[in-house]
């Protein structure tokens, strides 16, 4: 069984010999079942901080490659009824992901859009104003909304043209402490939303993949529900990852990386191992249903080379191809 058929029957339940890993950077695709490539362009203009969505990122990234908005693409609604959305069939987009997949045919490939539904609606207007669209302006939201997931289903097609396994979608749903926005409002703009991406995907023989931070225990039900394959919850023991595994494990894929905000930063190896065997223990079953995720470049955000490296050992001693370990037994 290569990689990719790996991945696949973990991710639905099917039997995989091992638990898979994946990588982010791209220098570690010799290691990685799962490769994620970018099919956005979040970075370009002549400033080169401009988003092919119109919105414009400050100058100043602090760490990781995101930061906050400086210019939304829509700061009043009169731009709405002409915006024009970004060509998904551009000459170019795809060249790298062709290269890479030619070469690493095994793989298990994600079209990482590097944001979506949400976080690019709220980019576009300005974060504070869509918050408040939210209750003032719904059919001007609803609009936007459509225009935002109705693109991103059309790069869905194009992306299922070029051989890819899974698209990768990108919404940080929770603060530290709660959802960014009600319940409510999510079950009102956006899960029939991402029921309809979903459905798009699947029938095109593409998985769906979300990332996303915070507190977000109030929504994966509702994410299982319209049919997501796997979720990364960015923070899975901000979450409880008992408490995901009590609810959630078998229903769907989890992708977990080692706390980028606590353990990953300044744990101990006893901490690192201990989190990575709380994965095994609570989201694994013997049918699939987990991946690890190893981050790298996380000295900007407070962590040394020393402890990446006991991570990506951990990692290594008890996932991946050379272990076989579809569950962990004490």
């Amino acid at each position: 069984m290569n990689r990719k058929e790996n991945v696949r029957r973990a991710v639905h339940f099917e039997n995989p010999e091992y638990i898979p890993l994946m990588f982010y950077s791209l220098n570690d695709i010799h290691q990685s079942d799962l490769v994620s490539l970018r099919v956005v362009q979040l970075f370009g203009g002549s400033d080169n901080l401009t988003s092919e969505w119109g919105f414009v990122w400050e100058p100043d990234r602090l760490g990781y490659e995101l930061s906050q908005i400086k210019t939304p693409a829509l700061p009043d609604w009169s731009g709405l009824r002409g915006y024009r959305a970004f060509d998904v069939n551009r000459p170019g987009r795809f060249n790298q992901a062709r290269e890479i997949m030619a070469h690493n045919r095994d793989r298990y490939f994600i079209a990482d859009f590097g944001l979506s539904g949400f976080t690019v609606s709220s980019f576009m207007r300005g974060f504070e104003n869509f918050m408040v669209d939210l209750y003032d302006e719904p059919a001007r939201v609803e609009e936007l909304l459509d225009v935002v997931f109705g693109q991103e289903e059309a790069l869905i097609r194009a992306c299922a043209k070029q051989g890819f396994d899974a698209v990768g979608l990108a919404d940080d749903w929770g603060t530290q402490q709660s959802l960014m926005i009600s319940h409510d409002m999510f079950l009102k703009y956006f899960k029939p939303r991402f029921k309809h991406e979903i459905d798009v995907a699947h029938g095109l023989g593409l998985d769906v993949y979300m990332h996303s931070c915070g507190h977000i225990t109030g929504v994966i039900q509702d994410l299982v529900d319209v049919g997501l394959d796997i979720l990364n919850p960015g923070q899975p023991s901000l979450n409880g990852v008992q408490r995901l595994g009590n609810e959630w494990a078998g229903k769907i894929c989890f992708v977990c990386p080692v706390s980028y905000q606590t353990t990953g930063i300044s744990g101990s190896a006893d901490d690192v191992e201990k989190e990575i065997r709380d994965y095994g223990t609570y989201l694994a079953t013997g049918r699939g249903g987990l991946i690890g995720l190893v981050a790298r470049g996380l000295e900007t955000l407070g962590s040394t080379p020393e402890l990446q490296e006991t991570v990506l050992k951990t990692w290594l001693k008890y996932y991946g191809r050379e272990n076989r370990l579809p569950v962990f037994a004490d």
